[in-house]
């Protein structure tokens, strides 16, 4: 059997390994496996721009975008650098258009060993931090045969678990495991050491800001510092389960940039980027109470899930912040940038579930770009 790849790259089945001519039938199947091949490849490829996140030399967005346009490569042979919006009729009649495999190798190999050298740079702070505790550690084994036996235990696998790559969030759960035994351990000693034991604590509370710090840098977004999308979702099941069972109201305001994509073919990504930072400045302010969470929900998209907050007191909110936007101007290099964005909202009331609130904000928002832009839709209007 010749492979799809085999027979695109120009090759020819040797001899060797030339079969009795196919059948319509084996044709048939191998076409189809072919195409199955294609489609999951493709899909792997938008899967991982679906979760890209920001690197040192390139954003998600950007990333995203380049991995569909590979995506459409594989399934179509479009050019990896078509637009989107290219006549799909013009590729498909290129029957001698090929697959670049080998540009599509190098690509992902470039961004996978990007990807790695973020993360290990990322964690590398907090592996240092684990190391000085460790050597800490040291400094107050236990007096007696048992203590000592138990904070050896957790001295070793503390250090197996920084020697291993552990995700920062296994390293959290263990140095908290281990500072918890500590303490204990120094709580009864106090007496004998006060001043190791004051030393001691001024490290463990040092650790434990570390520790906090690197936790919420993980919940982030690189470029706006607002809450990224993980801490969004873990926020929106929390408000909606604790609303539910207290009864309060909450609304969820999902917020788009209008045209942005225009910002960012006209005068480049920087520029996008410094409207990013603008809206998702205007956002904060707009949503000040320390109740109120805000997000970058994705590319120009963001999103504020707002506790103790009816229909009727999230629509003054909306329409401020809607014009505060409007009248903003952008400085940018010399230039003078203007937005506008959308917004959806919905309010929790007797929705069944998260997913179901986030889905009915979501259509609100669409139903705001559909209508026009530049406004303001609420969830019921869907109804």
């Amino acid at each position: 059997m010749v492979k799809f790849w085999k027979r695109e790259s120009g090759g020819v089945p040797s001899e060797t390994t030339r079969a009795a001519p196919a059948t319509p039938s084996d044709s048939e199947t191998l076409a189809t496996l072919e195409q199955a091949a294609l489609d999951q490849l493709a899909s792997v490829l938008r899967t991982w721009g679906q979760y890209a996140f920001d690197l040192d030399e390139i954003k998600a967005a950007t990333l995203a975008e380049q991995l569909e346009r590979w995506s459409r490569h594989v399934l179509m042979a479009a050019p990896p650098d078509a637009s989107k919006d290219q006549d799909e009729s013009v590729v498909a009649a290129n029957t001698s258009a090929r697959r670049d495999w080998a540009g599509l190798r190098d690509f992902v190999t470039r961004i996978r060993r990007s990807e790695q050298s973020y993360v290990n740079r990322q964690i590398l702070g907090t592996r240092q931090v684990m190391g000085e505790f460790v050597q800490t550690l040291g400094l107050v084994l236990a007096e007696d045969q048992e203590e000592q036996t138990k904070v050896t235990q957790v001295i070793n696998q503390l250090r197996s678990t920084i020697e291993n790559n552990a995700p920062i969030e296994v390293l959290s759960r263990e140095a908290m495991n281990a500072i918890e035994l500590i303490s204990s351990i120094a709580r009864e000693r106090s007496k004998r050491n006060q001043g190791l034991l004051e030393d001691l604590n001024g490290k463990l509370q040092s650790l434990r800001g570390e520790l906090d710090a690197a936790q919420r840098e993980n919940d982030l977004d690189g470029l706006t510092r607002l809450y990224n999308r993980k801490a969004f979702d873990r926020q929106l099941e929390r408000v909606f389960e604790l609303c539910k069972l207290s009864g309060q109201s909450a609304c969820l305001l999902m917020i788009d940039a209008d045209h942005f994509k225009r910002v960012n073919d006209e005068y480049g990504h920087p520029a996008g980027d410094t409207v990013l930072k603008r809206l998702a400045n205007c956002c904060t302010k707009g949503f000040p109470r320390k109740s109120d969470f805000v997000a970058r929900y994705g590319g120009e998209e963001f999103a504020a899930i707002l506790q103790d907050t009816s229909l009727k007191s999230a629509l003054p909110l909306a329409q401020r912040l809607l014009d505060t936007i409007r009248i903003m101007r952008i400085e940018h290099e010399g230039l003078e940038l203007d937005i506008t964005v959308s917004i959806g909202i919905a309010e929790l009331g007797t929705l069944a579930s998260a997913e179901h609130w986030l889905k009915m904000a979501d259509g609100a928002l669409y139903a705001a770009k559909k209508g026009g832009r530049d406004r303001i839709v609420t969830a019921p209007e869907m109804r």
